[in-house]
């Protein structure tokens, strides 16, 4: 009895462990089989190839879309194609997804020469390491490549697996797949490269940080060489194309005179824009696309924020032409190229006294006038006792006086007077209040509810078009490859205040920032309409102001809401700065 049972137990463990290995490689298989390619995060989809340009022409940002994996006619170039199977896998055609063949070889030079000199992974595998695993050198991520491999090629033709790769790899500075390593290093579209920067691209796989020419340009050219000398063994490139490419001089990206933006967030905002404007029209492969931002000033502000400290604490600035709603410059962060937080757009802060505008507009539509005396004293309105923010109080005082010194009590006053319900309805005609739903409590006079610098901006904006509001757009227009017009900006506007309440509101805030709260935004001999904000603690810290055709909105806090030990003064102080920098006004520091 005691022998069965043994027997028994000795058989069970191999089946124990056939079925751990079968479930194992069914995960696998499974898992693989399974895999969608348009919801890999690393792919970073590309609908279409575009170039974006300036409001005066000059070239933002390019890139190509990423290859196409189930559509046969969206073919690789030819000589894009063959580097990387000339220098990574040169018999990717005639395997399985294991070349044992080059394995061997790889082994043989490794041990030979004393150290790692090649590896034998094909480019199969490193699909299935890109898209499945990770780098880690362990058996058993070895064992899952090999089967992943043979799964992906039972699954894609040649064609496709090579445009996973080629959609997927890493090759350095920020670069996934070779679309964004052709706008990184050369500011090309793929279609654009020549043989010579195709083999550089090709050269970085093995070790894009060694091989950078951003870091290393004699090493990046000697690894082209390389692959220009192993396209031209195997056939794919003539003596001659070898040697006109091994000739050619490497103009990188940032030695170009027109640089490339260095905005991820802004330029990412553009395309968001414009795949608004072309949803549910045609599959479009290729959008010029032409921005309203003015480059110059763009690269101005960003020069600006870089001046706003401590190194923790953030910055955004928006510019808006006021009589069409074309946003100028928008930075979204002190430093947007590696930034993910567009603060412009996403950011709900309270407004501070920003949002004072409204209740006085207010008063103001409902026939008080500037002149009109209100009660400027320590109050409660039943168990609200708000304070002015100097803790100074004025007595009897003007409207005008009033906005001038930001009391707090007077534009409650104003909301108890005229109803919380029409400041409510005036905010969304300026369109706030649509982040944060505005309700009938009286710190909303005050700014206590939030918003972002986008529509603030664009309020203060109508204010300065004459009490006429426009849509902000970042776009201009869109054409197509052949400069066919996809679509083009028509600048509708929306009166929402009569000409002479516009009027008087300008009045209250040339007057702030000539002798009240805003006095540091000030220029001599220049007509600024502006106004300061500051939430509790100083955590938000605001400065929108108007000079000419032209409407800018700062914002300085922390992301995490902490108090800060600057005042609005600072940020009006650099919005005085941007606008002398962009007018070529001379200020004194």
């Amino acid at each position: 009895m005691q022998k069965i049972k043994s027997k028994s137990f000795v058989l069970i463990i191999p089946i124990l462990i056939f079925s751990g290995i079968s479930f194992y490689i069914y995960s696998l298989i499974f898992t693989t089989l399974k895999f969608d390619i348009s919801k890999n995060k690393r792919s970073r989809p590309t609908k279409y190839s575009y170039i974006i340009s300036s409001s005066d022409n000059k070239i933002l940002s390019k890139l190509s879309r990423k290859f196409e994996i189930d559509n046969s006619k969206n073919k690789i170039p030819f000589f894009l194609k063959h580097s990387f199977i000339s220098s990574e896998d040169k018999r990717f055609y005639k395997h399985n997804g294991i070349d044992l063949k080059s394995i061997s070889r790889a082994l043989f030079q490794n041990i030979r020469s004393g150290y790692v000199k090649e590896g034998g992974s094909t480019i199969t595998q490193q699909v299935a390491r890109l898209l499945f695993l990770n780098n880690d050198l362990s058996f058993q991520r070895k064992i899952k490549e090999i089967f992943i491999s043979l799964i992906l090629e039972f699954r894609y033709d040649k064609n496709q697996i090579l445009k996973l790769y080629l959609n997927n790899i890493y090759l350095g500075s920020g670069a996934y797949g070779v679309n964004e390593a052709s706008q990184v290093y050369f500011g090309k579209l793929i279609e654009e490269l020549t043989l010579s920067e195709i083999a550089l691209i090709a050269g970085l796989a093995p070790a894009p940080s060694i091989y950078s020419p951003y870091q290393n340009i004699e090493l990046a050219i000697k690894n082209r060489n390389q692959v220009l000398e192993s396209m031209y063994i195997d056939g794919y490139i003539s003596l001659e194309n070898k040697n006109k490419a091994i000739k050619e001089k490497i103009n990188l990206n940032y030695q170009k005179a027109d640089n490339f933006l260095d905005d991820k967030l802004l330029i990412n905002f553009i395309l968001e824009e414009t795949d608004k404007r072309i949803d549910n029209k045609n599959d479009y492969k290729f959008l010029r696309i032409k921005s309203s931002i003015n480059k110059d000033w763009q690269e101005k502000a960003q020069k600006i924020s870089r001046y706003v400290g401590p190194k923790e604490i953030e910055f955004a600035l928006l510019s808006i032409e006021s009589n069409t709603g074309l946003i100028r410059a928008m930075v979204t962060s002190k430093n947007p190229s590696i930034n993910e937080y567009n603060r412009v757009i996403s950011s709900v802060r309270p407004l501070g006294s920003t949002f004072k505008i409204i209740p006085y507009t207010a008063a103001l539509i409902e026939g008080i006038k500037l002149s009109d005396k209100f009660q400027d004293l320590p109050r409660c309105w039943e168990s609200y006792c708000p304070k002015n923010f100097s803790e100074e109080y004025k007595g009897s005082v003007s409207l005008i006086e009033s906005f001038k010194s930001s009391s707090n009590i007077v534009p409650i006053s104003i909301a108890k007077k005229i109803g919380l319900k029409k400041i409510i309805n005036l905010a969304n005609a300026f369109g706030l209040g649509y982040k944060q739903e505005l309700k009938e409590f009286p710190s909303l006079a005050i700014g206590s509810y939030g918003d972002n610098l986008l529509n603030i901006t664009n309020a203060y904006s109508a204010i300065n078009n004459n009490g006429e509001i426009q849509r902000p757009s970042i776009l201009e227009k869109l054409e197509s490859f052949n400069n066919e017009s996809i679509w083009e900006n028509k600048f509708i506007s929306k009166r929402i205040l009569d000409f002479k309440v516009s009027k008087k509101i300008n009045k209250l805030l040339e007057k702030s920032v000539k002798e009240g709260t805003s006095k540091a935004a000030f220029i001599e001999g220049k007509k600024i309409y502006g106004k300061t904000g500051t939430s509790d603690g100083n955590k938000d810290l605001w400065f929108i102001g108007s000079l000419n055709n032209i409407t800018t909105g700062i914002w300085i806090g922390y992301d995490d809401n902490k108090e800060s030990q600057l005042s609005s003064g600072n940020a009006a102080y650099l919005w005085k700065k941007f606008i002398a920098e962009i007018y070529k006004i001379s200020i004194k520091k």
